[in-house]
């Protein structure tokens, strides 16, 4: 009878170190959404300023990566 109590009470304060986990879970998973939100942005925004800078010198804008700085071909 003394080891069914024990037990019991054992199992009953797993399950709450099991919920308190899970909660604090929940908590970090949206604190890494928010930071790979955050990133994300970062990157879109680094990703438009590269485009910009392109059109801005119209030499590898069209896409051609091949092309130096002066429009030679580098691509041997």
């Amino acid at each position: 009878m003394n080891n069914t109590k024990i037990l019991e009470s054992t199992v009953k304060e797993l399950q709450g170190q099991l919920q308190a986990a899970y909660t604090r879970i929940s908590i970090i998973n949206e604190e890494l959404e928010k930071y790979k939100q955050k990133y994300r942005d970062g990157v879109d925004d680094a990703f438009d300023f590269k485009m910009k800078q392109k059109s801005l010198t119209e030499l590898n804008y069209d896409g051609n990566e091949t092309r130096g700085r002066y429009g030679e071909d580098e691509s041997v």
